[in-house]
């Protein structure tokens, strides 16, 4: 656990091909299965990720048709409403 916090304080300086052989000698040297499972589905996590880039398609389901068109209702009630009080 110190060698990770050292190389957490190194990584400002070292360049990323130097960080990532430090940190595959760290997994060779653990013995912790919990740990690398744990580590195995962090990468496979953050790789899906990265992977995934939004799309506006992503919110397509999100509200219902109801929900939008009360949304929309709303949105043009209060559009362009001028209330004298709000500007004091």
């Amino acid at each position: 656990m110190k060698s990770l916090y050292l190389q957490k304080s190194y990584a400002n300086i070292m360049d990323i091909q130097t960080r990532k052989l430090h940190f595959i000698q760290e997994i060779l040297a653990l013995s912790n299965e919990k740990i690398i499972e744990k580590l195995e589905g962090l990468l496979k996590l953050e790789k899906l990720k990265e992977d995934k880039k939004p799309s506006v398609y992503d919110l397509l389901g999100v509200i219902s048709e109801k929900e939008a068109d009360k949304m929309k209702k709303v949105i043009e009630e209060s559009c362009e409403n001028i209330h004298a009080e709000d500007w004091k």
